[in-house]
């Protein structure tokens, strides 16, 4: 009767180990699908984001940080394809480049050739100059870079020519800074 006694606790004991690793490994994947959502979600990657935490809510119907983000993915699209435009800036190397005295929009024109040959026209950056007042037609570029990332150069840009940059759904905007 011990032997049986002995031998159902030793059973038992490794159902329950079993059973408790198996929560330990699906508590993992949970948490490792909504963070790679997280992620993705700040990359702009919205299939992505949503598929994660769609998973997320398969293996654990109650995880209300998935819903919530769920939700706000839905809610913020926009912002989700914005980031997604401003990191193919970060992403999308420029091999070379090499202004001297050029004008802000001839070295925005420039910048969208490079890009879109960069990325073998899968992005051009669409750059809109806004000033009214004529004051960046004065403004002259001298800059040489090799393999840096488009928003890289875009901030000596806009250090030299002193303007702001406002990244919209289908185009990039300079305008003077307002002192």
């Amino acid at each position: 009767m011990k032997t049986l006694k002995a031998l159902m606790a030793i059973g038992l004991s490794l159902t329950t180990s079993s059973f408790a690793d198996d929560l330990k490994e699906k508590a993992h994947k949970i948490q490792s699908l909504y963070n790679s959502g997280l992620v993705a979600m700040q990359q702009g990657k919205e299939a992505e984001a949503r598929s994660a935490f769609t998973d997320v809510l398969k293996l654990q119907p109650g995880h209300g940080h998935a819903r919530y983000q769920l939700t706000q993915l839905t809610a913020n699209v926009a912002k989700v394809n914005l980031r997604k435009r401003e990191a193919l800036f970060a992403t999308t190397i420029l091999k070379e480049i090499n202004f001297n005295k050029a004008t802000l929009a001839e070295t925005l024109e420039a910048l969208d050739l490079f890009a879109a040959e960069a990325t073998e026209k899968k992005f051009t950056p669409n750059f809109v100059v806004q000033d009214p007042t004529g004051k960046l037609d004065e403004k002259t570029i001298t800059l040489k870079m090799t393999n840096v990332p488009l928003s890289g150069i875009l901030k000596y840009v806009t250090e030299l020519t002193g303007t702001t940059i406002r990244y919209d759904a289908h185009a990039t905007v300079f305008r003077p800074v307002v002192k």
